[in-house]
């Protein structure tokens, strides 16, 4: 009976202590498989390689962690730790971010696993997700646009903003005009250009969102109201203007005459003074035009007309009637007499206010200072050029009938045959002298009528 007990007995320790070899040789083989195969073995972390782009210092992983408890794995407990907290876990290799004067928030606040995936990962640079849609996890509001300034449509943040540090705001690659010129060359050499826009010192962003806007050309406003924002004198004058430059009104608004980056001309116009205003009056000068009116003659037409708008007709400076007769009054013809001498009108004899008179009988007072039908000045003169001295037309329109003047002149008067008189003659020397003979040139004239 002892020997049977006995005998049963060490078979029990026998088959013990052959399982608790077995499990000493399991675990021992099993300790030796996870230190020649690492983390990533087919039962733990095994699809941490699986992607097309591995972290370089993935292997061996006690580089980024280090064991606090044994045995891992324990349910419910982290028995791994970083060797360093971020971010100088990631500095240790990457030491060179951070040190500029504008940091991007998750990189200052240690958030690399935000943007990077620390093991692997499909997309370039480590990416959590593409890059065309990481920017947009934070700064949602970048894309909701109409217009969408290409790079932001695309995803292509880093092709103005660097991600993760700059020496300017909204860690962009370069400050002011310098960053949208890389792309719009045509800007670059714009900006050789004799009058640059202001604003185009501070940066394209000043009239530009850079990343897209309701209306064209990423404007933060549309037509004449984009211009107005830094110009409202212009914008309060057009608001209380009777007569609006047309142009102002149309979808190009103040670009229909002002560059809106840089001109060779003054105030950014497109061209120069009066050939600006040409390119759209075409009929106001005529080639056969040998006399100019003065400001005309300059090359100048705001010095009658204002450009923007004006409470007068045609956007005129200052009160001029468009009636061919009126009562005469020191208020009419306040624009001529910006640079006219009102004189020539107030005297009905004079031997100075003005040349057309027969002896010192004043004939501009004659035909124009009358409480009854009163001549404008344009009856007998063009307005902005003539063949005739002194802007005196040849023919003036009188309802459908081309009234003609048969002007002519001598040295010291001169005679006309209008439709609306018979021929008068005068004479500053001598009243009522009648001319000798019409000058040679008028003669010809005559002669190529015929």
């Amino acid at each position: 009976m002892r020997y049977a007990i006995g005998h049963k007995s060490s078979r029990s320790d026998r088959v013990l202590i052959t399982l608790l070899l077995t499990i000493v040789f399991l675990v021992t083989y099993s300790a030796d498989v996870s230190a020649q195969e690492g983390c990533t073995t087919s039962n733990c972390h095994q699809k941490l390689e699986k992607a097309k782009n591995v972290h370089p210092v993935l292997q061996p992983c006690d580089t980024c962690h280090k064991a606090v408890l044994t045995p891992h794995p324990q349910k419910g407990k982290e028995t791994f730790k970083l060797v360093q907290d971020m971010p100088n876990l990631c500095a240790t290799c990457h030491n060179a971010i951070g040190t500029k004067k504008i940091v991007h928030s998750p990189v200052k606040n240690g958030m690399c696993t935000s943007c990077h995936n620390p093991h692997s990962s499909n997309e370039p640079k480590l990416l959590t997700i593409s890059p065309q849609k990481i920017c947009t996890q934070c700064h949602t509001d970048k894309q909701n646009y109409g217009y969408v300034h290409g790079p932001a449509a695309t995803g292509d943040c880093t092709t103005c903003h660097h991600p993760h540090e700059s020496a300017y705001k909204a860690l962009v690659l370069q400050e002011g005009a310098e960053l949208c010129t890389v792309c719009h060359l045509d800007i670059q050499e714009q900006m050789k250009r004799k009058n640059v826009h202001p604003a185009l010192f501070g940066g394209c962003a000043s009239c530009h969102n850079p990343h897209g806007s309701s209306f064209p050309k990423f404007l933060p406003a549309q037509g004449d109201k984009m211009c107005f924002q830094c110009h409202p004198k212009v914008g309060e004058k057009i608001e209380k203007s009777k007569v609006i430059h047309k142009p102002i009104k149309t979808e190009k608004a103040c670009a229909s005459c002002h560059a809106p980056h840089t001109s060779e001309g003054e105030k950014l116009l497109l061209t120069e003074g009066m050939d600006l205003c040409l390119t759209c009056h075409k009929d106001i000068l005529k080639k056969e035009y040998k006399v100019l009116h003065g400001p005309i003659k300059d090359g100048k037409c705001a010095p009658c007309h204002d450009p923007h708008g004006s409470q007068y007709d045609r956007l005129l400076l200052d009160t001029y009637s468009s009636e061919l007769y009126i009562s005469y009054s020191d208020n009419e013809y306040k624009l001529c007499f910006k640079c006219h001498n009102r004189d020539l009108l107030r005297y009905p004899d004079t031997s100075f206010a003005t040349g057309f008179r027969d002896g010192d009988r004043n004939l501009h007072y004659l035909h124009v200072n009358r409480k009854e039908k009163g001549r404008n000045c344009k009856l007998c003169h063009n307005l902005h050029g003539g063949e005739l001295p002194k802007l005196l037309a040849d023919k003036v329109p009188f309802g459908k009938w081309n009234l003609p003047l048969k002007f002519i002149k001598t040295e010291t008067g001169g005679s006309c045959t209008p439709g609306c008189h018979k021929t008068f003659s005068y004479d500053r020397k001598t009243p009522g002298k009648a001319p000798e003979a019409a000058p040679a040139k008028e003669k010809a004239k005559e002669k190529g009528k015929r």
